[in-house]
Formats: C-alpha cells, structure tokens, sequence
C-alpha cells in the first residue's frame, strides 16, 4: 500500500515539473532556471527508480556489491545537483529540500542497518517507507512553491 502512495506522490512531482516546463516552454526563460527544472525532473526520476526498483538490493545480492558503496554513488549524484544549483536553490524554501533529503538520509540509514543485521526489528520495511513518504512529500511541496514562484517571475 505504502509503495503506491510513493509512487502517487513521485509522479505528482514528475507532473508539477513537467507542467512548469510547459507552461514556461514559449516564456524568455533564464537558460538557468530551464536547466534547474529539467535536471530536477531528472533526479525526481532517479529517486524514483532508487525508491521503488531498489537496485541496491539486486547490486547486493547478484554481484555483491556493498549497499554502502551503492549508497555513497546515489549520495555524489544528488549532492552534484545540489551543489550546481545552490544559487537556484536557495532563492526559494531550500530547508524543504534540506529536511527531504534528512528524511531519504533516515530511510537509507535504516536500510544500511536493517541489512547489516545491526538493528533487528520486524518493521524496519514500514519506517523506511514512513521516512521516504516524509522526504517525497517535502520534495513535492518544494516543487509546487518553486513552480508557483517561477511562473509569478515569468508570467
């Protein structure tokens, strides 16, 4: 159940980005905030991948690979795009995205743990999902305010 609610929610934020994109695409748009919108459809999809295919897990068990290691080269790639729009970011309510990615941080901390038989416990699946729902929904709201301003700015 809980896997369709994120699902639900990922799409919503593929579809407010796509909207903002079209709505802007016949505007004079900074070539900056077009590259920001296009690259964040782009991690919003590869988050998407990462939370629903988990190709962690099948990394772990077929070639094994670390989910630590696995884990640190997602980590480069959305710290990559944070770092290269840092000014963008900051312009509207970046501590959304800051406390989002605290959120998909706790849910991979409990997967790292949860996997290394560190903490055992029978629910560990649900509190995952709970902190990934938490961190979408941020990242949605983030999305929907900076679609809100940008349209303001160029309309």
């Amino acid at each position: 159940m809980l896997d369709y609610v994120k699902i639900l929610l990922l799409l919503t934020t593929c579809f407010v980005i796509i909207f903002t994109l079209i709505k802007l695409r016949s505007k004079k748009i900074k070539r900056d905030d077009w590259k920001f919108l296009l690259s964040s459809l782009l991690v919003t999809i590869f988050l998407a991948f990462i939370i629903e295919i988990k190709p962690h897990h099948m990394l772990r068990s077929q070639l094994n690979i670390s989910n630590l290691i696995i884990y640190l080269f997602y980590f480069v790639i959305v710290s990559s795009y944070l770092l290269r729009f840092m000014k963008i970011l900051l312009r509207f309510k970046y501590v959304l995205i800051i406390i989002s990615y605290t959120f998909f941080g706790l849910a991979n901390a409990v997967d790292l743990l949860s996997d290394g038989q560190l903490i055992v416990f029978g629910y560990n699946e649900i509190v995952e999902d709970i902190f990934h729902i938490l961190g979408i929904v941020l990242w949605l709201l983030f999305f929907v305010d900076n679609s809100k301003r940008i349209k303001i700015k160029y309309l």
